[in-house]
């Protein structure tokens, strides 16, 4: 029906680009699109096509669920722009939600916010400097907030928090990375699409060749979003030599197809992209964390990994590390649990004498002679290492998280030994399923 009152002049469609490429209408699904220039015969046209369809399908189109939009009218390097989206982000991590929120269950609240709800403009749309900022901001102060919702003192740096979790970080994701990486897919779209409608319209408005790379090409003289993709090669090397390109394919493949992906490499060379996170691109305090990425593993809740990630860093708030944040202590600070020497996070989870008691009661009973080692990181790896089977890893990972855990809530309510040893044997039996033998 569209289709008719465009060829027989009903409707004039709207011309785009030097070709003047006709656009009348789009479908998806059930939603439809309709494009026209600013006439008052061909809105009035469409009005009338709408009461025929009407009348013809015993359908109602309902009218207050339709939206007119302006063409070329938002800039997307305005902040108020992207206003939609940051007061969305704003409204999912409000304070009231961070209060009955523990920090494993915050952590998963951005990383499910940052996947979805701004996919559809950072996809499309370069992000200006300054809303990265706000969305950070509004992460950071969600993450650290505390349950009287006021910002509480960040325990490690966002950067830290960003990197990937192979790396020895909590693996919530760059946004500004994110946002290039997804405009570099219309790189490859527009490698790997015959001639879809969008490339026309890009080709014609840009002065593209459709047949050659977008490395290789001049750079559109208008500015705009495309105009933004294509300076991506150029303006961003230090986000550009972290896009990953990883090519995983279903089957073994065949010499030929071996043939193709050599081929395809070597059309891919100009982006100059790398196979990942280097050491280059983090700094030495992430990537000195890396061992960390054995303990997710599902063995133990969430928020005990999460726990036992913040003390393998060394940046649970003992009495020593609440002294270097300038916090005031009453009372000295030496450990609570000995009150022999300062309460640092090696002394308190391995050196001090009640500790290595707890430490020392489960390697009885687990039949084991243990040395002990000079640091949780030492500690770790040598309990991780002990079994090559997953059930073996999964029991002493357990023991691992539930002494640690249960010698950081004595440590805040001060028991006895012989309570620190029942309650992490109480940790141990729930998280293993109700098994108190070996693995």
């Amino acid at each position: 029906m569209l289709g008719e009152a465009v060829r027989n002049g009903r409707i004039a469609p709207l011309l785009v680009g030097g070709d003047h490429i006709e656009l009348s209408h789009l479908q998806f699904a059930d939603n439809t699109v309709l494009f026209c220039s600013p006439e008052i015969a061909t809105i009035v046209n469409y009005k009338r096509l709408f009461w025929c369809f009407e009348l013809m399908s015993g359908l109602s189109i309902n009218f207050d669920k339709s939206n007119l939009i302006s063409v070329n009218c938002a800039n997307p390097r305005l902040v108020k722009t992207w206003k939609p989206i940051i007061d969305k982000v704003e409204q999912k991590l409000s304070l009231w939600k961070a209060k009955v929120l523990n920090k494993s269950g915050k952590l998963v609240l951005i990383k499910s916010i940052l996947n979805s709800l701004p996919i559809y403009y950072l996809s499309l749309y370069k992000m200006p400097k300054a809303v990265a900022d706000k969305l950070i901001a509004l992460q950071r102060n969600f993450m650290w907030c505390k349950e009287n919702g006021n910002y509480g003192i960040p325990m490690v740096k966002w950067e830290l928090v960003q990197a990937p979790k192979k790396v020895g970080s909590l693996g919530v994701g760059d946004a500004v990375l994110r946002n290039t990486t997804l405009l570099f897919k219309w790189w490859w779209r527009f490698s790997k699409e015959d001639y879809p409608l969008w490339k026309k319209i890009v080709c014609s408005c840009n002065k593209l060749n459709p047949d050659v790379m977008l490395a290789t090409q001049p750079l559109p003289v208008k500015g705009g979003p495309w105009k933004d993709i294509c300076q991506l090669n150029i303006k961003e090397p230090r986000i550009r030599d972290k896009v990953i390109w990883n090519f995983q394919w279903r089957r073994e493949l065949f010499q030929w197809e071996l043939e193709l992906v050599n081929q395809l490499h070597e059309r891919l060379r100009p982006v100059k992209l790398s196979s990942g996170y280097t050491s280059g691109d983090l700094s030495a305090e992430i990537t000195s964390y890396s061992f960390t990425s054995s303990i997710w593993k599902g063995f133990v809740p969430p928020r005990i990994e999460l726990f036992g990630w913040f003390v393998l860093v060394g940046r649970v708030n003992t009495k020593e590390q609440l002294t270097k944040l300038g916090v005031n202590i009453l009372g000295d600070s030496m450990c609570v649990l000995c009150t022999n020497e300062l309460e640092s996070v090696e002394h308190l989870f391995l050196r001090c004498e009640v500790t290595w008691q707890v430490w020392c009661k489960w390697l009885r009973s687990l039949g084991r002679e243990w040395v002990i080692p000079g640091t949780i990181k030492e500690m770790l790896e040598s309990w991780h290492g002990m079994h090559n089977r997953q059930q073996g890893q999964k029991m002493w990972m357990t023991v691992f998280f539930a002494v640690i855990w249960n010698i950081w809530l004595e440590r805040n309510a001060r028991a006895s030994l012989e309570v620190i040893h029942t309650r992490t044997v109480m940790n141990y039996t729930e998280w293993r399923g109700g098994d108190l033998g070996g693995g």
